[in-house]
């Protein structure tokens, strides 16, 4: 059985061999961390613990800003740089990249910005669909590896390329820009399923938002039905003809009062559950059952603690895991105060819990 079977027997809470291991992303510094600690450069986390990869790819068909911007690094020290980003962001940030960068200047001013977004969501804009990505897909999915296409970021694009408080005071000011450019990234996604679909089934419809902090969402549920909920049952009902059945979106901070909504739009599979801002995948099974699918929620921090600490919290986690519907790992990137040696301990647990050879 290889991965992409693991991942949908899982999300189907059907028999696995195994669950899948998922080693979620190190920060720059914590993989320097691990090289000095006697990781070898280079070398595949996967293949290190000898386990098969964990691979999504998005199908080759381009949902989002096309061209991209050029990227130009405008300044740059012994400690940082700033550049323009291929979002077209000013940013800066510390040259060894230990945390998110400072966001300095955004490219959507206002509706005066509509006109190159308009050429930059159209779907007619050439060469959004790559010579050989079908058979690319195909292969990636012969090979084990999931496939997956754009479902369309309905807070978390104009929240990236307008900056947070520009972009709250649209919802009052120019709610018929927000509505634009979200009716746009909806008929440039379902282009691209409906060049898909009929040709490949693919795994999942992706969808990342980051619209909720430590102690909740950033909009209220009314604005969410408002500004979201449309565009997400288009897509969901468009995929659900072909037989997708697994929406899965990526959402940072508390997101309980957003569980709901999303569930009521389709959207059935949520990452990263984070821990810190109050997200516990074993409570959150008891009170949604199967109808929530979730990836993450194991503790970062617990990775930082000790082996008791680790082992423990893999045990708490065990029957959820087992029950199906979960796939864990850690609720974010690893940090870089988590040791080669913690993460080599819970690799080689987990492997000896779930009898991965």
């Amino acid at each position: 059985m290889n991965n992409r079977e693991r991942f949908h027997k899982t999300m189907h809470f059907q028999t696995v061999d195994h669950p899948p291991l998922v080693i979620s992303t190190p920060w720059q510094v914590t993989r320097a961390r691990w090289e000095m600690e006697g990781l070898p450069a280079d070398i595949d986390l996967y293949d290190y613990f000898e386990l098969p990869r964990w691979e999504m790819h998005h199908i080759g068909i381009e949902t989002v800003l096309h061209p991209q911007f050029e990227e130009v690094v405008l300044e740059q020290t012994d400690d940082h740089i700033i550049k323009i980003n291929h979002n077209g962001v000013k940013e800066k940030n510390f040259k060894e990249a230990t945390s998110m960068p400072e966001f300095l200047e955004y490219p959507i001013k206002g509706s005066e910005s509509l006109d190159w977004l308009r050429v930059k969501l159209d779907p007619k804009t050439p060469e959004r669909i790559k010579d050989n990505w079908l058979q690319e897909a195909t292969d990636r999915q012969r090979n084990g590896e999931i496939i997956l296409c754009n479902g369309g970021m309905y807070f978390g694009f104009l929240n990236e390329h307008m900056g947070t408080e520009k972009f709250m005071y649209a919802y009052l000011d120019t709610p018929e820009l927000i509505h634009e450019v979200n009716e746009r990234q909806c008929v440039l996604c379902e282009w691209a399923l409906n060049q898909a679909l009929p040709k490949i089934s693919l795994d999942y419809i992706g969808y990342h938002e980051d619209m909720a902090y430590k102690c909740g969402s950033m909009i209220s549920p009314a604005m969410f039905r408002e500004f979201m909920t449309p565009y997400y049952k288009r897509i969901t009902g468009l995929s659900s003809q072909y037989g997708i059945d697994i929406n899965l979106l990526d959402c940072d901070g508390n997101i309980h009062e957003l569980l709901p909504l999303w569930l009521e739009c389709g959207i059935n599979c949520l990452t990263p559950m984070e821990v810190a801002a109050g997200m516990d995948v074993v409570e959150l099974r008891k009170e949604y059952g199967k109808d929530l699918l979730m990836i993450g929620g194991f503790d970062k921090r617990i990775l930082a603690s000790g082996k008791k600490e680790i082992k423990a919290e893999l045990e708490r986690l065990r029957p959820t895991i087992e029950a199906g519907g979960y796939i864990p790992s850690a609720d974010h990137l690893i940090p870089p105060d988590v040791s080669l040696d913690n993460l080599t301990y819970y690799v080689q647990t987990f492997k000896s819990m779930f009898g991965i050879k």
